[in-house]
């Protein structure tokens, strides 16, 4: 019976973001990224810096969603520097901004990136995928990348009687 109700607690804090993500479908995904990275979008993102700074927006601070920073809840403007960061942005319109080494990021929704890799001495930046796309290498020099597409709500025109 205690099963049952966890399961159903979860699910029911998760639905709100999961409905949110599905009005604007999208991925964009990098993995041990070295650089700058700035996305700004609309939806669910989750990350993790293994070390340098990161500043979180939250655009649309008036919601039920506000980003967390190490699993604690923060404010509309937060910034931090440091090693071992997880941030996540469970839902809403934010702007992140990283700069750092060991950047792993996983967004779900709409928006637009802007990557900017710094090789390492092996020359690696680490890679990014838009989608169902391929994985490539973070370019060194900085690239606009949009991810995910908003959804067609126009009407639809009515056949003449």
């Amino acid at each position: 019976m205690r099963t049952l109700a966890i399961v159903g607690s979860v699910l029911a804090l998760a639905l709100p973001a999961l409905a949110s993500a599905e009005r604007t479908r999208g991925s964009l995904a990098i993995v041990d990224g070295r650089g700058t990275i700035v996305v700004k979008g609309r939806g669910a993102l989750l990350g993790r810096i293994d070390r340098g700074s990161l500043q979180i927006t939250d655009l649309s601070p008036n919601d039920q969603w506000s980003p967390r920073v190490n699993g604690v809840p923060r404010g509309r403007l937060f910034t931090i520097r440091g090693r071992e960061i997880n941030f996540y942005v469970p839902g809403g319109r934010y702007r992140v901004s990283i700069r750092g080494e060991g950047v792993n990021i996983s967004a779900r929704g709409a928006g637009v990136a802007v990557l900017d890799g710094q090789p390492d001495l092996a020359g690696s930046t680490g890679t990014y995928a838009v989608g169902d796309g391929p994985a490539q290498p973070l370019p060194s020099e900085p690239i606009r990348v949009a991810f995910g597409t908003e959804p067609d709500v126009s009407p639809q025109p009515r056949p003449l009687p």
